[in-house]
């Protein structure tokens, strides 16, 4: 039992360490540098190693306690700068993942149904064409049909389904809801929790993976905002902060459709564990019927 909990507090240490101290204590020296360099002087490196020359020579510095307490503080501080970001990411996530609500949420969904209608008119147009082109037996029908497919891939890069959320990363959490719905008529909300429990410890740490990534993306936003922040006092900390952001949004989508994609990959390989799991008892492939049945069970009327 100790050895237990011994593995158990190193683990969490490791982590407090890694998500909350380390980039906590980044942005504390980043901010430092900014109060002593400003606008004027924020290329001036010598104007920083003069100041910590300075501090250094100090007899204060030299004394065990001090240098304890000053540890402890700036543990503390960077501590605490990690659970504010965390707040500044769950932010994020409201956002990014979150239904339209407000007014520019809303153009921004109505301006990715724009793009997704156009594009998704391009693919109908070049399929009948490609169609046409292999009934007809004409000799351009292999270029029209790789048409198609590039047009395709165009589309579904917007969103794999017609968009219903203001950003990328949100629609295609959402489109494995509907993809799952229309082809095993399987509400994915309502039966995850049961999948959950019949999933194999495999499945459940892929999936724990990708959650993870894209809550790292979270929290990578939140700092960018935190560096933003500094702009007030030291310009370049802009930059830090358009690239974290940056960064952060491209590693939410990607993190957001790996998630998705695994999410579909459960449903097809363990749709048929949680069916028997429930006393539904089905025969063939996992199918529409067993996914429809599934779903009244688990709605309980609703």
């Amino acid at each position: 039992m100790s050895k237990f909990l011994e593995t158990l507090a190193g683990k969490l240490a490791d982590r407090w360490l890694t998500l909350l101290v380390l980039p906590g204590a980044l942005y504390l020296v980043t901010a430092i540098a900014a109060a002593s360099l400003g606008h004027d002087g924020w290329y001036r490196v010598d104007v920083l190693y003069r100041d910590l020359t300075k501090i250094a020579a100090e007899p204060a510095t030299r004394n065990p306690g001090t240098i304890a307490l000053a540890l402890a503080g700036v543990l503390a501080t960077a501590a605490a700068l990690g659970i504010l970001d965390q707040a500044l990411g769950s932010m994020f996530h409201a956002i990014w993942f979150g239904s339209s609500r407000g007014p520019l949420t809303r153009a921004l969904t109505r301006r990715r149904v724009r793009r997704w209608d156009a594009a998704n008119e391009r693919v109908r147009e070049a399929s009948v064409a490609a169609a046409r082109a292999q009934v007809a037996d004409e000799p351009d029908a292999a270029a029209l049909l790789r048409t198609a497919e590039e047009l395709s891939a165009a589309r579904n890069a917007i969103s794999l389904v017609r968009p219903a959320r203001p950003f990328t990363a949100g629609d295609r959490l959402a489109a494995a809801d509907q993809r799952v719905l229309k082809h095993y008529g399987l509400d994915l909300v309502s039966a995850w929790p049961r999948l959950w429990l019949v999933l194999p410890d495999a499945s459940r740490a892929a999936l724990q993976e990708a959650n993870a990534a894209v809550t790292a993306a979270e929290r990578l936003a939140g700092w960018a905002v935190a560096y933003l922040a500094l702009t007030t006092l030291w310009w370049p900390a802009a930059l830090i902060g358009v690239v974290c952001l940056t960064v952060a949004w491209r590693r939410a989508t990607s993190a957001a459709a790996v998630l998705a994609d695994l999410a579909e990959a459960v449903i097809d390989i363990h749709g048929r564990a949680l069916a028997e799991s429930l006393g539904i008892s089905s025969e063939g492939p996992f199918g529409k019927e067993t996914g429809a049945a599934i779903t009244a069970v688990l709605r309980k009327g609703i």
